[in-house]
């Protein structure tokens, strides 16, 4: 039988969380102690050029910088200046020539 419930199947509940929990906790202590021979290896390598390495401390240091969002609107133009209520608007008159258009093409005679 294939798919469907059986009992006792999949993962134990808990036991593969549990595992990353100890690792992540055993991992941070060890780099604790190791933070000053990484830190100066990666530093060294950004000061020889290596690009991979600057990026990891600048993003370590100062954060990754925001990326650009560009959300389709699909020739709706609602605008930021407009109030909610002409927004509103907009977007119902949008949503039913939306409507009309696919209606009206999908009709059989």
């Amino acid at each position: 039988m294939r798919g469907g419930f059986r009992q006792n199947a999949g993962r134990k509940k808990g036991f593969a969380a549990k595992n990353a929990e100890e690792a992540r906790k055993l991992l941070s202590e060890r780099l604790v102690e190791e933070i000053k021979p990484i830190s100066e290896v990666l530093i060294s390598q950004a000061k020889k050029g290596d690009i991979k390495a600057i990026r990891e401390l600048f993003d370590r240091a100062w954060g990754r910088p925001q990326q650009e969002i560009k959300i389709p609107t699909n020739n709706l133009n609602i605008g930021f200046g407009e109030s909610f209520e002409e927004s509103r608007k907009k977007a119902k008159e949008a949503i039913a020539r939306y409507l009309a258009s696919h209606s009206a093409n999908n009709v059989t005679s």
